[in-house]
Order: structure tokens, then sequence, then C-alpha cells
């Protein structure tokens, strides 16, 4: 299969598009992603023509269409569709919102004093901002729990950079 590069904008409306099709398990209507990203109905449906063109979504007709992400979607995002997926808890001055948690990637493992974790979900992080302090349920399976502070947000990928200031597991009953 032949790489496919996408522009930051085509990507950003892929995402949230991937993003709200998970969230409803149907089609996306225009309007409700455009009104996400703070674009024109028309902008966007313009982006999903582009996009139609590049295999990466299909349109459905009806009067519950709308658009749908195609396999190849998900891999330019690096992401796997996942039928029904173990939602992690994400945390932001005590307020609770279901996440699933796609990747972690802990950045600078070695160095001696900071620790950052690349975060990135299968949900928007338009909301949050630098300096907002997080807790994260990471893998829902394993219960860990990363805390620390965002230093960044790449909403486009929907990930959070996180300087880690506490991982933990519960205790083991041994």
């Amino acid at each position: 299969m032949t790489e496919i590069s996408l522009t930051p904008t085509r990507r950003r409306a892929l995402t949230a598009l991937v993003n709200e099709f998970q969230r409803t398990d149907g089609p996306v209507r225009a309007k409700t992603v455009a009104a996400e990203l703070g674009l024109e109905t028309e902008s966007f449906r313009r982006q999903m023509a582009n996009l139609r063109d590049l295999d990466l979504v299909e349109g459905v007709r009806g009067p519950k269409g709308g658009y749908r992400p195609t396999e190849a979607a998900y891999s330019v995002l690096d992401r796997e569709p996942i039928g029904d997926p173990e939602t992690g808890v994400l945390a932001r001055d005590f307020e609770r919102i279901d996440a699933i948690v796609d990747d972690v990637r802990f950045t600078n493992v070695h160095h001696p004093e900071l620790c950052r974790a690349q975060i990135q979900f299968q949900q928007s992080v338009q909301e949050f901002g630098e300096g907002d302090a997080v807790a994260i349920g990471i893998s829902p399976g394993t219960e860990l729990l990363l805390a620390g502070v965002i230093d960044a947000v790449q909403s486009t990928d929907n990930v959070l950079i996180v300087d880690v200031a506490r991982l933990e597991t519960p205790e083991s009953d041994r």
C-alpha cells in the first residue's frame, strides 16, 4: 500500500471523524464534526471529499447518513478499530471523563529528574491546556495510574504530553 501523507488540517478532520464514529458507532454527520472543529459545514464536506478521494472515508446516503472511516483511515492515523474498547478514567481538576487510551510512550526514561509521557487518546483532547493537572487510568486491565501536569497538547493527533509526577499500581494481594 502507498504511504498516505495528510496535511494537518486533513489529519485533524479525519481524527475528529474517527473519534466521533467510535463514540457513536455509526455514520457521522458533517455538521457534528464541523461544529467540534469550528468549521463551516461546507468546509468540512470539502475535507471529506478530499479524504474520500484517498479512500479514507465513505459517504453513507440517507436520513441517518453521514461519513464513516475506512480501514485505511485507521492505518493512516496509526490506530486500530476496536469494537468495544475498555475505557479508562481521565480526571482534570477532579472532573472524571471516560477516555480510551490508544498509546503511551515514555519519552525520556533515562533522565534522572524528568519523566514525560506522550499519551494518545481516541477522543479529542482540545479542551485540555498546558499546565492542567491530570490523572489518567492508562490501562484498565492493570489499573495503572499516571498523574502529572500537561506540558503540551497536540490536538491534531489527540496527544497529551505529560510531565509525570506519579506512576502507581494498586498493591497486590500477596
